[in-house]
């Protein structure tokens, strides 16, 4: 697993500024995930759901009595033909009426999205119900780790990483794309609500042309360490963003501790620098709250 590359081991403050909760495909609430962040000895956080708001007020609350720095995000969907490109806005004023109306139309075409591919299970026979999926959404808009998770639970599938690799991957029989949603209309969106943007994962299937052509087009920054960024990723993602003059972001990506992934709260060196370093770009302070 990379990690600690950038910027290295220490004992300063650190933070985890990608993380999801039960308000879009995590596995434990809000609140939850700051427990967990304080528990790990993490000195803030950035809670950055899947295109969604919905966990904020419940995860700063939890901060602030935790005495945690938090820093509002979201991970956001866009595409190009054939690929599809997460952005991590933070900063943003999550009341913003711009933002919300484009929150809703990502959470309507979520439900058309995952309703298509319970359509093609069926049709594949995995014998998958809308009303299983419903059971692992909760109020959440349904993601393919839901239909996932509802895949394992009616047995047609050992683990999520079998459902995925079976059916829901891009390629595989019960694949649906998303809405076509160009990376600059979201660069665009979040800057009108106050925040900024960060590429997401940049070592799973995006490099140095891509940051520069999003760069040109509003993209603020990158995010250098990831669980999918291995040490040589890190090192070019870092050296680019001094370049360019991008923020740095980063984090575990950690949906739960039963959520089959690499990443864990406090899994590496993220400087508590590159989130102030947003909050003043976004115009967003994360303060410690007395706890």
């Amino acid at each position: 697993m990379a990690g600690r590359t950038v910027p290295g081991p220490g004992t300063a403050p650190c933070v985890d500024l990608h993380m999801h909760s039960t308000a879009s495909d995590g596995t434990v609430a809000p609140a939850d995930v700051a427990r967990a962040v304080a528990k790990a000895g993490l000195d803030g956080f950035s809670l950055t759901d899947h295109d969604t708001t919905g966990g904020l007020a419940e995860a700063e609350t939890a901060a602030r009595a935790l005495g945690l720095r938090f820093l509002p995000g979201a991970e956001l969907s866009a595409n190009e033909p054939g690929r599809s490109v997460h952005l991590l806005a933070y900063g943003f004023d999550a009341a913003d009426p711009g933002l919300q109306a484009f929150l809703s139309r990502y959470r309507e075409d979520r439900l058309r999205r995952a309703r298509e591919i319970v359509e093609r299970l069926q049709a594949a026979g995995a014998g998958v119900t809308w009303e299983d999926v419903e059971l692992q959404t909760g109020a959440a808009a349904p993601t393919r780790a839901h239909v996932g998770r509802a895949v394992v639970a009616c047995g047609a599938a050992a683990d999520i990483n079998e459902a995925f690799r079976r059916y829901l991957s891009r390629g595989r029989p019960a694949y649906i794309g998303k809405e076509p949603t160009p990376p600059k209309i979201v660069f665009d969106c979040v800057h009108a609500a106050g925040g900024v943007v960060c590429l997401a994962h940049p070592g799973r299937m995006h490099g140095e042309d891509d940051v520069r052509r999003w760069a040109s087009e509003g993209l603020d920054g990158v995010e250098v360490v990831h669980p999918a960024n291995p040490p040589a990723v890190q090192s070019r993602m870092n050296a680019l963003a001094g370049e360019l003059g991008l923020l740095r972001c980063g984090g575990s990506d950690w949906h739960g501790p039963d959520a089959g992934r690499r990443g864990v709260p406090g899994w590496a060196h993220v400087p508590l620098r590159w989130l102030e370093e947003i909050g003043r770009r976004s115009g967003r302070k994360a303060d410690r709250q007395p706890a």
